[in-house]
């Protein structure tokens, strides 16, 4: 499991330590598990944000939160996200860019795609490519 799982108490105690060494780094997949509203929490990230690591994936509480089936039923402490290439999840990159332009983000931006192994090198060429187009769509 992720040391802190929602981004509220994540962004607290790097805010507490107060430290220009010890900065935030928003994980695009996990979007979905840190909080309903991507843009907000981006610019509330915005004074501490240093790294961004982009991939897509589902929102697992759409579909009346059954939008991945787990066997057997009731296996609640299972928790299924996916590390899938821009495009291939439900992610609103336009909004995710757009958001990173408008608070002036200039740290660090890295795919961290996991799901195709047998097209890694494919993946990563087309994450780079769209990570670029995407910083060049919304460059001031």
């Amino acid at each position: 499991e992720d040391w802190v799982e929602t981004l509220a108490p994540a962004l607290d105690i790097v805010r507490v330590l107060g430290s220009r060494h010890v900065k935030l780094s928003y994980i695009a997949p996990h979007t979905f598990y840190y909080g309903d509203d991507m843009a907000a929490m981006l610019r509330e990230a915005a004074p501490v944000l240093a790294h961004v690591r982009v991939a897509d994936t589902f929102n697992h509480k759409a579909s009346s939160q059954l939008r991945y089936i787990v066997n057997p039923p009731g296996s609640s402490h299972i928790r299924v996200h996916q590390h899938l290439d821009i495009g291939q999840g439900e992610i609103d990159w336009d909004l995710f860019f757009a958001t990173l332009a408008d608070i002036g983000f200039d740290g660090v931006l890295s795919s961290c795609v996991f799901a195709w192994e047998e097209r890694a090198d494919e993946s990563s060429r087309f994450m780079r490519s769209e990570i670029q187009r995407y910083l060049t769509k919304y460059s001031r």
